[in-house]
């Protein structure tokens, strides 16, 4: 504590609870206390923690309260806003799930005069914490703009795996620890993120202050909670969190792809994602990088702690048509697009509804696909990472520098992340950004038995042994399909048919992670 500012722990520290005692600073620190006959009667780390406040609390039996100050009697009171990792009930520094265990320090009324000692102490716990991305910027608070899918997961509107419980009891009582502001948009239909994402004019600060609702009654009992006016232009907020699945996002990335400033905004802007549907692959590849594991509150334990790291996106391009796309996630086409598309009609059996379909599709009723793949691979030399590649016109020849395949396959799948879904690791050699996409790719000659072989190691990653699997680097590729009846599948999203081409955009945005090691 600060000269002048005596605490009284509320919990007693018990070092058989909270598994810290093997940390080498702390064991530091408290050889240096024990030299000086200071007792440490609590703990807690400082990677764990997402904000710090004072709060004041009437108490007018206080015995330490002022003279002539009895009316007015308080008790100061420093808060600590912990979440850290629990595994059986116990404090664990590598694996476990983040769970509160916040701090509550009373402060004697000597270190209450003026607080600041007070202001020091908190200071030094945000700076430690590094929480300084939450800090306001030119004077001006942190504004995120929460977009949620309440129907997301299958589950219902009032499903406490939905977007609207953990929106309600998770994500805005911790951005309230932190400090940080926001606004929050229930989406009422599909494309509703996507049209939000359009150009708006920009409200005045005096306007700013007059938040209204003017959603219809209906719309208002769906999910009760901050109204979003769709008044302001998302260029004004400093984050866009997404709750739902994957598709939430898809609409808000094919949105600002469609504005003008589209470069600016993917530089300006950070992003999250909170898993609320079914398969929440980017949630699950960006926990899996971040050493968290899977679930709501871990995500939401990145955003607060506000520490970002650039991750690749695609640029997809079709030639049949002159619309393109920016993708976060995988390009299938073939059976896994099958899988993904076709079994929309048992979306109710929520992930396992993809295992069924793999069944029925790759085993019972396999098809083969034919196409002319045509790819070109990354250039160490040139230093990959960091570089842009331009795409040349569909119908015109490709360089010398491309790879042409022309074959029948089964599976065609082309991944920018780790992990396609919450229980698919099919990817592990991805990372958040080593600029080039990783094809999984399986010819007509592989026989069902090692298919189903694949298909049933996909979860733990270990396909990749698999002898029938190849796996193609690239930094750029081009599929013209030559069989009928297929499908491009893009970030789990059906969109046009035909001939389609991507580039990869290394860096292309900044999302909401833990600390990575290069």
């Amino acid at each position: 504590p600060a000269d002048g500012v005596n605490v009284t722990a509320r919990k007693v520290y018990d070092d058989n609870d909270t598994g810290i005692e093997n940390d080498a600073t702390y064991r530091s620190y408290l050889i240096s206390m024990k030299d000086s006959n200071r007792l440490v009667i609590d703990s807690f780390h400082l990677n764990d923690v997402i904000g710090a406040d004072l709060s004041l609390e009437c108490n007018t039996k206080n015995p330490n309260t002022f003279h002539g100050m009895e009316r007015y009697a308080s008790s100061a009171i420093i808060n600590i806003y912990s979440y850290p990792k629990v595994k059986k009930g116990k404090v664990c520094n590598d694996d476990g799930r983040r769970s509160p265990c916040h701090k509550r320090y009373e402060i004697h009324s000597r270190g209450c005069e003026d607080f600041g000692d007070v202001r020091k102490i908190l200071n030094a716990i945000r700076n430690l914490s590094s929480l300084q991305h939450n800090m306001p910027i030119n004077n001006k608070p942190i504004r995120y703009l929460v977009i949620l899918n309440p129907f997301s997961g299958g589950g219902g509107v009032n499903s406490k795996k939905g977007a609207k419980y953990v929106y309600e009891k998770m994500l805005k009582p911790m951005l309230e620890q932190t400090g940080i502001e926001h606004d929050a948009l229930v989406t009422r239909s599909g494309g509703h993120a996507r049209d939000r994402m359009k150009i708006r004019v920009s409200r005045s600060d005096k306007e700013s202050e007059h938040r209204f609702d003017d959603r219809s009654q209906h719309d208002k009992n769906v999910c009760a909670i901050n109204a979003d006016t769709e008044s302001t232009d998302i260029s004004e907020y400093n984050a866009i969190i997404a709750m739902g699945g994957d598709g939430i996002l898809f609409e808000i990335m094919q949105g600002i792809h469609a504005r003008t400033d589209e470069k600016e905004l993917l530089g300006k802007l950070k992003f999250g994602i909170i898993g609320c549907g079914t398969s929440n692959g980017l949630v699950k590849s960006i926990l899996h990088w971040s050493g968290e594991n899977y679930g709501p509150r871990e995500s939401i334990f990145q955003i607060c702690k506000g520490h970002t790291a650039p991750l690749d996106i695609a640029s997809y391009q079709l030639a049949n048509t002159s619309k393109t796309y920016t993708s976060f996630l995988t390009f299938s086409w073939g059976l896994i697009a099958d899988c993904d598309i076709e079994s929309e009609c048992i979306r109710w059996l929520g992930s396992l509804r993809q295992d069924i379909w793999a069944v029925y599709r790759g085993i019972l009723f396999r098809k083969k696909y034919r196409a002319r793949l045509s790819y070109l691979p990354p250039n160490f030399s040139d230093g990959v990472t960091g570089k842009v590649y331009s795409m040349p016109e569909f119908g015109k020849p490709l360089s010398n520098e491309w790879v042409t395949i022309e074959d029948d396959f089964i599976v065609f799948w082309a991944c920018n992340v780790s992990h396609a879904a919450h229980n698919m690791y099919n990817c592990p050699m991805a990372k958040m950004n080593d600029g080039m996409f990783h094809i999984l790719v399986v010819r007509g000659s592989c026989s069902r038995i090692r298919l189903l072989e694949m298909l049933l190691k996909l979860e733990s990653g270990n396909h990749i042994q698999c002898r029938d699997l190849e796996v193609i680097d690239c930094v750029a590729y081009r599929l013209t399909p030559l069989s009928e009846n297929s499908c491009n599948d893009l970030d789990g999203e059906l969109i046009e048919s035909g001939p389609i081409q991507a580039r990869m955009i290394p860096f292309g945005a900044q999302f909401f992670a833990g600390k990575m090691e290069k």
